[in-house]
């Protein structure tokens, strides 16, 4: 299936795998030292109300996601499904663009305007009953760091 024009210009590709974990400090030994993935860069995400560690596995980013309150989307993803793939989040070239296209499709969001992320990225969340039960975020970068490696 050919992608519209548009679309095919604003997602540039996979940004990240992200697992929902109960401790950061806990599961980044198994991520660290028995998988041999390099951090780069922890952070408080304080609008989402969690806590990342960004690892590199060669090129490819896996973030390790935990909750930083009781009332954290993910305290609510780990009581119902426990630890494990929580999203995948999609490089989009204008996160603006990107949304209203999807609007315009009528895929269901969760943020219909962007929101903060981590490491100075901008985000928003595209719902699973649209996506097949995968829930996406779209990720667009900060202007100054096209690399985006942490």
């Amino acid at each position: 299936m050919d992608l519209p024009v548009p679309l095919q210009e604003l997602v540039i590709g996979l940004d990240h795998v992200a697992i929902a974990v109960h401790s950061i400090a806990q599961a980044r030994t198994l991520y660290e030292v028995g998988l041999g993935l390099t951090p780069a860069g922890e952070e408080h995400v304080p609008g989402q109300r969690v806590n990342v560690l960004m690892l590199m596995a060669g090129t490819q980013r896996i973030e390790l996601v935990e909750p930083a309150s009781e009332d954290s989307p993910i305290t609510k993803f780990l009581a119902t499904r426990g630890e494990g793939i929580h999203h995948l989040a999609w490089q989009v070239a204008n996160l603006e663009a990107t949304l209203e296209h999807l609007l315009a499709q009528g895929v269901r969001l969760i943020h219909s305007t962007a929101q903060a992320g981590a490491h100075g990225t901008r985000i928003a969340f595209v719902h699973p009953s649209s996506t097949g039960g995968v829930l996406m975020e779209l990720v667009e970068l900060p202007a100054a760091d096209p690399k985006h490696h942490a």
